[in-house]
């Protein structure tokens, strides 16, 4: 049988006796460290990591500073989207995929997933509602 996990190391430790003095100490040191001290942990702060962000990572940080949500994109919810009035999915880029639940009630259908592409409306296959990206 093949064991894995501290005891199996610790088996094959006690079968090599060869360098007992030079064993002894690594293991003392770790069994007494102890791994979940919470005052030990750093916790880091968007101001520490602003420095070293670029590209988008760096104005979704600046955005956070300052108390917003950069596109407020966080499951986005609102009436049915039909042909003249669309639902508005926003998106930081040109695409984005979409999953439309469909309509409340007994317009609900499993999940459709698409492409949802800036400057072409999309309707959902099952229940027509129309989406666009917007940003």
């Amino acid at each position: 049988m093949i064991e894995f996990g501290f005891e199996a190391f610790m088996k094959v430790i006690a079968l090599d006796v060869s360098f007992p003095m030079a064993l002894e100490s690594p293991i003392k040191e770790v069994s007494n460290y102890d791994l979940f001290k919470d005052s030990s942990a750093i916790k880091k702060k968007v101001e520490d990591i602003m420095p070293i962000a670029t590209g988008h990572e760096r104005e979704e940080l600046q955005a956070e500073l300052e108390g917003r949500n950069i596109l407020e994109i966080d499951h986005p919810e609102g009436p049915f989207g039909t042909k003249e009035a669309p639902a508005i999915v926003k998106s930081y880029y040109d695409k984005r995929i979409v999953g439309c639940p469909g309509g409340e009630g007994e317009d609900e259908h499993d999940v459709v997933w698409f492409w949802l592409e800036k400057g072409k409306p999309h309707e959902c296959p099952v229940c027509a509602q129309y989406f666009v990206v917007s940003s």
